[in-house]
């Protein structure tokens, strides 16, 4: 009995030692996934952001997809970006389009439309589905790909006039990226920081970003000079202590009295970064001289959240707004800001 016992375990250890070639090729050939936590980790800066998938293009360009598609996620992609930035709408039928505006030129609001209404019209639009199906079969680790930016934009006044629609939007792309698998790969993003407050109670495990433009610190006689719009001040119910204003018919948008508000508002919805515009960070056009520094980029640091700044065009609007200290950069050139980003491996 002991003989027969010996040699079975004898067997049973040849068996294992042949087994282990195969396993440790299987652990060779599978790359763990990247993860956004890896980009936050990152020591090198600027790393660049593919707007829009491939950079602002909707169909003046022939050479370049069209904006918000799957081949621009493809080719953000393709050219060597970690991340992809998409902007997301609501359908009618709850569903989640990748689009930029929630209205189309003809003002036919998209939360009028089904998906497959808004498809029939505009066939290149995909469902957030698709786009995140695109950038999984880009997502490694080494060197790091495969990472998301979605922008939740706040429904436009005319789309959304008894503004009900903020828990809907953000329900329907946290089940989107929940059911996706792909929470630690997507970041959200947001000038709403309504929105931004209920991501973080809905799904406090994805990333988020507050968006912030120089616009939101004008009066609101300044934003109507300078956009040509009406403004009207209204009471938000989920206004986080912010004074909320809708201006024109399309955007429903806080402003801020300072940057400390700012910071308290980035703090409150518990966002990891924050993100500025070219007039928040002192530059008129991409065109004018760049300034010597951006005190908003070091009171972001100041207070240890990453900062962002968009959108460049221009080697000259990269080279400046790298020049400012930022963590990542909003580039329409996107083989440039590959080119030219900090080493990312």
């Amino acid at each position: 009995m002991r003989a027969r016992h010996h040699s079975g375990l004898l067997v049973l250890a040849v068996l294992a030692l042949l087994a282990l070639p195969a396993r440790h090729a299987e652990s060779v050939r599978r790359s763990p996934d990247g993860t956004v936590e890896e980009l936050l980790a990152l020591d090198a800066r600027p790393f660049a952001i593919a707007h829009r998938g491939f950079g602002d293009n909707l169909g003046e360009d022939p050479s370049r997809p069209i904006e918000n598609t799957v081949p621009a996620v493809q080719r953000g992609f393709k050219a060597g970006a970690s991340v992809v930035e998409v902007d997301v709408q609501l359908t009618r039928d709850g569903e989640v389009a990748v689009f930029h505006d929630d209205f189309l030129p003809d003002l036919t609001c998209l939360n009028t439309l089904t998906l497959a209404g808004l498809q029939a019209r505009l066939p290149f639009v995909p469902a957030l589905q698709a786009a995140l199906n695109q950038a999984r079969r880009f997502n490694d680790a080494a060197p790091l790909r495969g990472l998301v930016i979605v922008e939740l934009k706040a429904a436009a006044p005319m789309c959304d006039p008894a503004d009900t629609q903020d828990q809907a939007i953000v329900a329907a792309v946290v089940r989107v990226i929940r059911q996706m698998r792909m929470s630690d790969q997507v970041m959200l993003a947001s000038f709403s920081p309504a929105l931004l407050y209920l991501a973080q109670a809905h799904a406090p495990e994805i990333a988020r970003i507050l968006s912030v433009s120089g616009l939101q610190f004008l009066s609101a006689a300044e934003i109507g000079a300078a956009l040509g719009l009406p403004v009207r001040l209204i009471d938000k119910p989920l206004s986080l202590g912010l004074q909320w204003a809708e201006v024109g018919p399309a955007f429903r948008l806080p402003g801020y009295r300072s940057v400390a508000e700012a910071l308290r508002t980035a703090g409150v919805t518990g966002v990891r970064l924050v993100e500025a515009d070219l007039l928040m960070l002192g530059i008129a056009h991409e065109d004018d001289a760049c300034p010597a520094g951006a005190p908003f980029v070091e009171a972001l640091h100041a207070s240890r959240f990453k900062a962002l700044g968009f959108t460049v065009t221009t080697p000259a609007g990269w080279t400046c707004l790298q020049s400012l200290g930022l963590d990542g950069i909003y580039t329409n050139d996107v083989p440039f800001g590959v080119a030219h980003q900090a080493p990312i491996r």
